[in-house]
Parts: structure tokens; sequence; C-alpha cells
């Protein structure tokens, strides 16, 4: 299965995305080609909600069995959750879509929590959690000039938290359950 990931900037979010989609797919047991979307190179969300964006890049990548939508929710200030579910509603057998609460740099940070020094429903709650937590803590950790600016080095943790990361990320563990319904049809 080929798989390619939406996101609303690949430039840094694909350090999280990718990683995290793959998991998905290798706890499905469903072998999958994950890749992420960079032709076009979207730079916002209002780009990657866009009806005739999606609608292009869907028609312009045929040979991708399923798209993943996968953007921030940021508290949901633009709408991001309706529109996403319209973009699903108007490509039902080749897109899926997934809001990380409230950014995907929070999925990175579960793998964290412990180090964090606040609740992770502190952290979950924050609408502005990239610069709240991300930021400080990729500074403590001295990674912000490492690839994707402590992205791929806090994923690096990924390997054995699954479980943990669904438990405390449940937008994951519903995606997964999406995934698993689709696929079986």
């Amino acid at each position: 299965m080929r798989v390619l990931i939406i996101p609303e900037d690949p430039t840094l979010d694909r350090h999280v995305l990718q990683p995290i989609i793959e998991g998905v797919f290798d706890d499905l047991k469903r072998p999958a080609r994950v890749d992420v979307l960079t032709d076009p190179h979207l730079h916002s969300i209002s780009q990657a909600l866009n009806p005739t964006t999606v609608s292009d890049i869907i028609a312009d990548n045929p040979m991708i069995d399923l798209f993943v939508l996968a953007i921030d929710r940021d508290c949901d200030r633009l709408g991001a959750t309706e529109k996403a579910n319209t973009r699903v509603s108007e490509h039902p057998t080749k897109l899926v879509a997934v809001l990380a609460w409230q950014e995907v740099e929070v999925w990175a940070l579960a793998l964290h929590r412990e180090k964090l020094g606040v609740s992770w429903s502190q952290v979950r709650a924050d609408c502005d959690p990239k610069e709240a937590y991300w930021d400080p803590f990729i500074a403590q950790n001295g990674w912000l000039s490492t690839v994707g600016k402590g992205r791929k080095k806090a994923m690096r943790a990924l390997s054995g938290q699954w479980a943990g990361l669904l438990s405390v990320c449940p937008e994951i563990a519903e995606l997964r359950e999406r995934l698993r319904a689709q696929l079986s049809a």
C-alpha cells in the first residue's frame, strides 16, 4: 500500500508525522510505503484544507492508495476539524484525516512527557504548546540545531513507546481504528 501524508508544512512536520503514520500501519500489520507530500510544498493549514488543493493532490498522485491529511488542530481556531471532515467526505475512499491536539509537536513531546515538569493534561490543553513546551524542551536538550529542529531526535524515543503514545494521544488511536475499519471493508 502506498500512503502519502498531506501536512500543513512538510519542512519540520515530516519528522514527526512519517514515523507515527508508519507506526499506525505497522500496528495494523499492513505493509505500507509512507511518504510525505513535498510537491506542492504546502505552507499553511489553509492550503492543506483548501478543497481545490486537496483534489489536485489526489488527482496528481494516482499511484497513491491512501492520503492522510495530518494537520494541527490549534484549538480549532480556524474550524480545522469541520474543514478536514468535509475534505474526507469529498474523497471518502482515498483520504483520512488526523488533527494533532493541538500541534504535531505534542505527539513528539508525548514520548518525553516525564521530562516536561508539568502535567500531560496541561500540555494537551494549551492552545500554543509548541511555544510553551516544545521550544523550551528542545532548547534544554540542545536539539535546536539538529535535523528537523529537534523533531527527528525526539521521535527516536518512539521505539518501545507506541502503546504509551496511543494512550496519551487518543487522536492517533482513533486514526488507527478508522484505518482498521476502512482497510478491512
